[in-house]
């Protein structure tokens, strides 16, 4: 069996590629936390074969520490290195810029220690798959057993079953493992795609039987199945399953703000609910459109159907990282000192929305415009530069919404001295077009006054 020392501070990311490393590599891993501590075990364990290891560890240059190390002791151990690191090729060395790609770094590890590609694409799923806590958050019973993972070692579990398949459980057990900081439950990998298209189902059937005792709860279980069909269409992509979810959450959208007598009502709802930054710029910037449309003469339906697909997928990108999704000029972006990829998240996030949407079967006709021009842009890259005059009268709604709503989800927020936001948006935006857009949404404001 080969030996891998591995040094990432980061547990998640520590025990993902411990677990893999043994399963999939057949490595025994042995988990350092410094280049000093990894050195003093190469000098008692001369057979060690692979150190992968993050670049920097606190203060240390740990990478640059282990290989100064092994090159001045003419070692015969490799080395990758997860994340940015300065450096000449060496035949023993491997960097891998993308600090959390942790398939890359297992592939790397099988090629260095001899496993052959082959056998990684064969590879047996674990026993048992994750899933997100959060899944289980609208269910009340579950189509199979339902485990929590304890941690034996660095690389051993155990699986206690907390769930029984069928059984009804409170929402108050789920809570209250979200409140002792579990993240995961797990399922029996047989399971996956029965779970997957089990919880699709009974949110369906949630959303469309619309019989919800106000509009609090609606706005609850929208907010719920908007996060889990992100997840899932990010992860899997379009089928049946995610499909009908996604329909049957936009059509929920709509119906929110047409059954309420007052839109305003129903944007105070959704900013105010417990839930994600995602869900409420979506819901709302959906609303505040289709109002702005409504007041320039434009209400149809075919509209106010590809304005909700607009917003439900505009921001699909961030699913990971909601935080992303706040950003929204040039200006802020450079300011984020965020890592390479990230920031290339944030430039290439509206054409990488129009992408996907195109690949929805039933997605109503130019929806993938409206998502590719929502910063400004004709291309879906970065954020305006002065090309706004030339995009389609829907997408000028689209951007004047989702601006108006950021705004009010930043006050809400951060608080502070409040602004009129409207005014902001004129001296924004100039050109006759989007002044008549802007002059929509005053009119919107005037008869529905948006509460903070």
């Amino acid at each position: 069996m080969s030996q891998v020392i591995l040094i990432e501070e980061n547990e998640n990311l520590r025990d993902l590629l411990a677990i893999n490393l043994k399963t999939y590599v057949g490595s025994e891993v042995i988990p350092r936390s410094s280049a000093s501590e990894a050195i003093d075990l190469i000098n008692i364990l001369p057979n060690v074969d692979l150190i992968i290891t993050q670049n920097e560890v606190g203060d240390e240059k740990t990478a640059q520490v282990l290989f100064e190390y092994l090159k001045e002791n003419d070692s015969e151990i490799s080395m990758i290195v997860n994340g940015a690191f300065n450096h000449v090729d060496e035949e023993k060395l491997i960097v891998i810029p993308e600090e959390k790609d942790w398939e890359k770094i297992i592939a790397t590890a099988a090629q260095v220690l001899g496993v052959s590609v082959e056998s990684l694409e064969k590879r047996v799923l674990p026993e048992f798959i994750p899933i997100e806590i959060r899944y289980f958050l609208p269910l009340d019973s579950s189509c199979c057993d339902v485990f929590i993972r304890i941690k034996k070692s660095a690389t051993e579990y155990q699986f206690i079953k907390r769930i029984h398949a069928g059984d009804n459980y409170s929402r108050s057990l789920v809570d209250k493992y979200i409140e002792q900081g579990l993240n995961f439950f797990y399922i029996p990998k047989e399971f996956q795609n029965n779970f997957t298209n089990y919880v699709s189902d009974h949110l369906c059937q949630k959303l469309d039987e619309d019989n919800f005792k106000n509009i609090d709860q609606k706005i609850e279980v929208i907010a719920q199945s908007y996060d889990i069909a992100l997840k899932e269409i990010k992860n899997l992509g379009f089928n049946s399953a995610t499909i009908q979810l996604t329909d049957s959450i936009v059509k929920s959208m709509i119906s929110a703000s047409k059954n309420s007598p007052e839109v305003n009502n129903v944007l105070h709802k959704v900013i105010n609910s417990k839930s994600g930054y995602l869900y409420q710029h979506g819901h709302m910037t959906s609303i505040v459109a289709n109002e702005i449309a409504k007041n320039l003469g434009i209400d149809q339906e075919l509209i106010t159907l590809r304005l909700a697909y607009a917003s439900f997928f505009k921001d699909i990108t961030f699913v990971d990282n909601e935080d992303l999704a706040k950003i929204a000029s040039f200006e802020t972006l450079e300011k984020a000192n965020l890592n390479e990829e990230d920031w290339d998240l944030v430039f290439n996030h509206a054409l990488d929305g129009a992408l996907l949407i195109r690949k929805h079967p039933e997605a109503p006709i130019d929806v993938d415009t409206i998502i590719k021009n929502h910063h400004g842009t004709t291309n879906g890259k970065g954020f305006s530069t002065g090309t706004i005059d030339k995009l389609p009268l829907e997408s000028k709604i689209f951007i004047v919404a989702c601006e108006f709503v950021r705004e009010l989800l930043d006050f809400k927020e951060k608080g502070g001295k409040p602004h009129p936001i409207v005014d902001e948006l004129y001296k924004t935006y100039s050109s006759k077009d989007m002044v008549r857009v802007i002059k929509a949404l005053e009119s919107t404001l005037r008869s529905k006054a948006v509460k903070k």
